[in-house]
């Protein structure tokens, strides 16, 4: 059965290269790339409401993520 991980970064933007801070990884396991993905976004904006507008505006913070792809038995 195939199964995906999240794993999301938060990084500033302000230099390039951006600068992340360690990656944060979803203990949940996804049916499918599109639910992955989803999550990705969720998550980003939870992450962006704990942030605030003044810290992601200054910092220029953005997420990025990737949605691995996991045979389970």
């Amino acid at each position: 059965m195939i199964k995906f991980s999240l794993t999301l970064w938060v990084c500033s933007f302000l230099s390039m290269p951006s600068v992340c801070m360690p990656p944060i990884t979803s203990p949940v396991l996804y049916d499918s790339w599109y639910e992955c993905s989803r999550a990705a976004h969720q998550e980003s904006l939870k992450i962006y409401s704990k942030l605030g507008y003044k810290m992601i505006n200054e910092n220029q913070i953005a997420t990025r993520y990737t949605c691995e792809q996991q045979n389970v038995i």
